[in-house]
């Protein structure tokens, strides 16, 4: 329609829509403009609206704002004027403007709500007061409580409830001393009391935290931040608007608007000539998903239809409990208007209501219904859940056929039960808190779930039958015939899938992430973030890394080690083209590189390391000067095939695991790069950013997808991509995760028809609060936001046909199913829903579930999986290997003698370098103190332990004296927080100033160097004892000679004997490295292995030193220790070691100016002495 009639709204025909990438590259640029003129003359408006909302060192925040404020006003017709609408809604000026608030009525109303509940639970507890073994001595406290609830709940403005809610006070608990009646009815009066009492304590807390003259004071300072975020958003839209119209592109938002302009007059919102024609085109106008249209494709649709000339022909299809899009702007209200409006009678506007249901089995549509039936209601889903809007079998299903138990009879009454049973739901929980979780792999949440549904799973293959679609009979289950569904696929599909496959279960998944983050992507945008400019080190490391090029770690070390004076990607590549100019178009051949070796057999690894890793790299650079050619004038995609080719690395991927996905993965980024070759972007720079802009707004693909339809797999899915399909069995995971509330936490929070909620924001004073109209919209985004995972849990139940289970962990389960069941004791109102308290109030979807389907008793099973019998099935499952391990065993043993003999010698070769397996290749200096001391102390097997190796000791002091000493009483965490402040203190501190400790203390602090609890554990005139010293005048002396240094890290190589020397003997790392050499080999093999890895291997050791000077005769090296020792000799003995390795490596650091360590000091500051080593 655009097209044809373009020229109505000033329109290029040849106009096409943009891509996704491509377009935010667009929204970038023109918004960093937009920003930029503002910054070049900015309003005192515009600066107090950076000062406040600007995070940190950058704008990203306000970016990020006016954003997300222009995409919500593109839902809208007009969307100006809809911005413009809610300028000015934070101009109150008293109490009774500020009850009449649009913004502050829904607030209000829930406030109410929740406070009938609240009087609610208390008619509950004066009801248990009054029974004949209830605490009746509580009942007068109780009524009064009552009588202030009932007072709470009649009052219908904000203001009035600030009031009430600031003066209320509570009469005192009458004693129970003497009490005979059940104690549990007691307990259970005070909780009943508690809660209501909390509830109201929560609500002063959220919404009355001032007084209403302070909300007016904040709103009217907030305004102007108001009306500043409008006007740039506009300025925005408008900018953007023209920039899309110069490179000839719309989007989807655009097409909309441009048919609305096309079709509607915006000032009288009449309709235009080309709307009436096609009125006068379209007899009839059918919609399906009504409930997920927005306020643009409603205009549209009644601009189109003939409701203005009082003819109704628009027929509309829907369901608004499965309206689930609400994160698109979808507004379910819509639906709910029609729902309300139109009559059920034979009229114009008739209203028809569809409740069977040609799906699931009865069992599965009973639970739905009694689910729902107790938790959605207009107040919270915008449906009240009855009988009319129940769900009713329409299907039919073959009946199960009666099973017979071996040597037993069983009544058809018993077999009638069996059969409901195995397709009645099912709830299963694992309580997370279970002490047998601890230090296993079930302690993740996400694990534990994981094991519940694969032991389900393995027991619907065993039991559990479905129809069959070809036949109509019934059969065993299969895999296909289950999906898992879950609310976010992020972090669990991964889990399930992992945990199911080490099953034995064949579980798939197609994540919707993940396909930037896949190593074969990766590494081609590395490559072409190289090509496009190979001054990077991350890209340039990552590509020489990868098989394109095959360095390995120690290799890329080698080359890192070239020149250390200047970042890695400057280093190799000007060691890259001095091996290129060298060699000319020669390579390096392994022949002559062997040759090279072998003229000198006791040459050291590293050389033959230096030469591998100089021709891997010269290879690879003629590699890439050849292709950087090809960048100007190459398309994006075919330049990634070349890539591919020349270097390999399109073979070595479909080599890898998974290859065909990888393979498929790449297919995409090729089809990813022609695409963008159609954009308004061209060259390897722009497709480079345009790949950064996706994954900086997390736009992804998923990874491909290679599993066909009819495989036999487990499916794993979000409920969204579901709806619309159904399975057999649905099996509905992650009950127990919290609800995402992350858009109701930001600076600003929107709501169509309510308005824009700022935090109140002060940059200049640093003062940030959040608005009461803030605090009312994000309030009913949040109850709207409940009423969408509602609909997405109806969504979620209703896949199932035949056998629904629903699985969670939950925190303490026992106890909260025993609190759930006592709440459900006390409601009387069996037929009605939960209490708006409990709905509203609700965390995750078990807050709504179990409360639900325990009102109705034992009806539905609720199961909590103990620890223990996971435990339990593990063995089982080890016990059934075990078994097929014997049968293996058994053919092993009737194997081909020749063929056996022939793998035995294949699978007897030894890795040569097998120990080094078992030691790490870069230690700290503090590691390999603390084991050469443990190492120590077992040998010697002396009685004394060392300081290091003290278990506290529980102090008998009594606590009144405990708590008087208290302060100077040290714990282990205190003493290294205080060596670590003093460390800081003295790596700050300007020994050449003439400020004393005092001043130069406070100047830190002021300017954020050291903290005020840092600052708190040095006492001033330990420091100030040290600066006086003769070492502290050495140390001024250096520092203006600028020859003092502090806190400098190093990381050197020794080699292990040179290790040994010191006492740090890495082979002692394992205790396995003998017992390996007798295992493998013979002693002469032993022998030349040991003295292989003596000679060729490097430990790198990593460490800090505190401070070291250079006088004229040498280097001066100094550590502070703060250890509380009673004599000199315990530190020299901790650290003399350590500090020798210090001084060795500063000999080497500064071997090329022959300097030596001439002194190596310790100054303890907890004996205030200095010791010469």
């Amino acid at each position: 329609m655009v097209r044809n009639h373009f020229h109505e709204i000033d329109l290029e025909p040849n106009f096409r829509i943009g891509d996704e990438g491509e377009l935010k590259l667009l929204r970038e640029d023109v918004l960093g403009k937009v920003l930029e003129q503002n910054y070049e003359e900015p309003s005192e408006a515009f600066s107090d609206f950076v000062e406040g909302y600007a995070s940190g060192r950058t704008d990203a925040a306000l970016n990020e704002m006016i954003l997300q404020l222009y995409e919500f006003s593109r839902s809208y017709p007009w969307p100006e004027k809809w911005l413009d609408s809610f300028v000015g809604i934070y101009r109150i000026e008293n109490r009774e403007e500020l009850d009449r608030a649009e913004w502050l009525a829904p607030l209000t109303q829930n406030i109410r709500f929740v406070l009938k509940d609240c009087e609610q639970l208390l008619k509950q507890a004066l009801a248990v007061t009054q029974q004949d073994d209830g605490p009746d001595m509580y009942e007068k406290a109780v009524r009064s409580d009552l009588e202030k609830y009932e007072s709470l709940s009649k009052l219908t403005s904000f203001c009035e409830l600030s009031v009430a809610l600031s003066d209320i006070k509570y009469d005192r608990l009458a004693s129970s001393r003497g009490f005979e009646g059940d104690p549990d009815k007691l307990e259970l009066v005070k909780s009943l009391r508690e809660q209501a009492k909390d509830v109201v304590k929560k609500l002063c807390k959220q919404y009355f935290f001032c007084s209403p003259e302070m909300m007016i004071e904040q709103l009217e300072r907030t305004e102007p931040m108001l009306e500043e975020v409008v006007r740039l958003t506009k300025q925005f839209a408008e900018e953007f608007a023209e920039a899309k119209r110069r490179k000839n592109l719309v989007d989807f938002h655009d097409v909309e608007h441009f048919a609305l302009q096309i079709l509607v007059d915006e000032e009288t919102e009449k309709a235009k000539k080309t709307a009436e024609e096609f009125r006068d085109t379209f007899e009839e106008i059918m919609i399906d998903e009504y409930q997920d249209s927005n306020e643009v494709q409603e205009t549209l649709l009644r601009s189109i239809s003939r409701e203005e000339r009082g003819k109704n022909n628009i027929f509309m299809v829907g369901d608004v409990k499965q309206s689930i899009y609400r994160f698109r702007l979808a507004r379910p209200e819509l639906f709910m208007k029609k729902y309300d409006s139109y009559s059920l009678e034979e009229s114009t506007t008739q209203r028809i209501d569809l409740h069977k249901n040609f799906r699931s089995r009865e069992e599965v549509l009973t639970c739905t219904n009694d689910i729902f039936y107790k938790i959605m209601a207009r107040s919270l889903g915008n449906v009240e859940y009855d009988a009319e809007a129940a769900l009713y079998p329409g299907a039919s299903y073959p009946a199960i056929e009666m099973k017979k138990t071996a040597g037993k009879e069983e009544t058809a009454e018993e077999q009638t039960k069996q059969s409901i049973a195995d397709f009645t739901p099912e709830i299963l929980l694992a309580d997370s808190n279970d002490e047998l979780l601890e230090d296993t792999e079930f302690s993740d949440k996400k694990t534990l779930e994981a094991k519940i549904v694969a032991e389900e799973i393995r027991h619907l293959m065993k039991t559990q039958p479905v129809t069959d679609k070809a036949t109509g009979e019934l059969r065993a289950a299969r895999y296909s015939d289950i999906v898992i569904l879950l609310r976010s696929l992020s972090g669990w599909a991964d889990s399930l899938v992992e945990v199911l496959n080490g099953n034995g279960i064949p579980a798939h998944t197609v994540s919707s992430t993940g396909y930037f983050s896949t190593v074969e992507v990766q590494t081609v945008l590395s490559m072409l973030r190289l090509l496009d400019n190979p001054r990077q080190d991350i890209p340039m490391a990552a590509v020489l890394r990868s098989p394109m090029a095959g360095l390995t770690d120690e290799e890329l070390a080698v080359l890192r080690l070239e020149d250390g004076s200047v970042p890695f990607h400057e280093a190799v590549l000007e060691l890259a083209e001095g091996l290129y100019e060298e060699d000319g178009q020669k390579e390096i051949s392994d022949s002559e590189a062997d040759r090279k070796q072998g003229r000198n057999a006791d040459e050291k690894t590293e050389n033959h390391i230096e030469i591998t890793a100089h021709r891997k790299l010269l290879k690879f650079y003629k590699k890439y000067k050849q292709l950087r050619q090809l960048v100007p004038d190459t398309p994006i995609h075919e330049l990634i095939e070349i890539i591919l080719r020349e270097t390999g690395y399109g073979h070595y991927v479909a080599a890898m695991p998974a290859g065909n996905r990888r393979t498929a993965n790449l297919n995409m980024l090729l089809e990813k790069a022609a695409a963008y070759e159609k954009t308004s972007y061209k060259g390897l720079f722009h497709f480079v950013r345009y790949i950064d802009e996706l994954q900086k707004y997390d736009v992804d693909f998923g990874e491909a997808d290679m599993v066909g339809e009819n495989e036999d797999v487990v499916r794993i899915m979000s409920i969204h991509k579901s709806k619309g399909l159904e399975f057999p069995i649905v099996i509905v995971s992650g009950m127990g995760k919290n609800f995402n509330k992350q858009d109701t936490r930001s600076k600003m929070v929107l709501h169509p028809e309510l308005g824009i909620g700022l935090d109140y924001m002060d940059g200049k004073r640093r003062i940030k609060s959040p608005t009461i109209a803030k605090k009312a919209i994000a309030k009913q985004i949040d109850l709207e936001n409940l009423g969408e995972e509602l609909r997405v849990l109806y969504v979620a139940l209703t896949r199932a046909k035949e056998k629904l289970i629903l699985t969670g962990t939950l925190k303490d389960a026992p106890e909260k199913l025993e609190f759930f069941r006592q709440q459900a004791n006390l409601s009387k109102a069996a037929d009605r829903p939960l209490s708006y308290l409990t709905r509203e109030g609700a965390s995750g979807y078990l807050d709504w579930i179990l409360p639900a389907v325990l009102s109705y008793g034992d009806k539905y099973p609720v199961r909590i999986v103990e620890a223990a019998e996971l435990v339990l099935d593990e063995v089982e499952n080890q016990l059934e290997q075990n078994e097929d391990l014997t049968e293996r065993i058994g053919e092993i043993k009737a194997a081909d003698p020749q063929l056996v003999g022939q793998l035995k010698q294949r699978f007897s070769q030894r890795y040569p370098y097998q120990v080094d397996v078992l030691r790490k290749n870069k230690y700290s200096v503090s590691e390999l103190k603390h084991r050469a001391m443990r190492e120590k102390f077992e040998a010697e097997q002396e009685e004394t332990i060392p300081a290091f190796l003290e278990e506290p000791v529980t102090p008998t002091i009594p606590l009144f004296i405990q708590r008087e000493e208290s302060v100077e009483q040290e714990t282990p965490n205190r003493g290294a927080l205080r060596g670590t402040a003093v460390h800081r203190v003295m790596e700050c501190y300007d020994f050449a100033s003439e400020k004393s400790v005092y001043e130069q203390m406070e100047a830190m602090e002021k300017e954020e160097k050291i903290t005020a609890d840092m600052r708190a554990l040095v006492k001033e005139q330990i420091v100030a004892d040290f600066v006086s010293s003769e070492t502290g005048r050495r140390m001024a002396l250096a520092q203006r000679g600028g020859a003092l240094y502090r806190e400098k890290p190093f990381v050197m190589g020794f080699t292990e004997e040179e290790l040994e020397n010191y006492g740090f003997g890495v082979g002692s790392n394992t205790d396995s490295c003998e017992n390996i050499y007798e295992k493998t080999d013979s002693d002469q093999e032993k022998e030349e292995q040991k003295k292989v890895r003596h000679e060729e291997d490097l430990t790198l050791i990593q460490g800090i030193i505190d401070v070291f000077w250079i006088e004229k005769d040498g280097i001066v090296l100094l550590d502070y220790k703060t250890d509380r020792v009673q004599q000199a000799k315990e530190l020299i003995d901790r650290y003399e070691t350590q500090l020798k390795l210090y001084a060795d490596a500063l000999e080497r650091v500064f071997a090329a100016r022959k300097l030596k360590v001439k002194e190596i000091l310790i100054y303890s500051f907890s004996l205030e002495q200095l010791i010469t080593l």
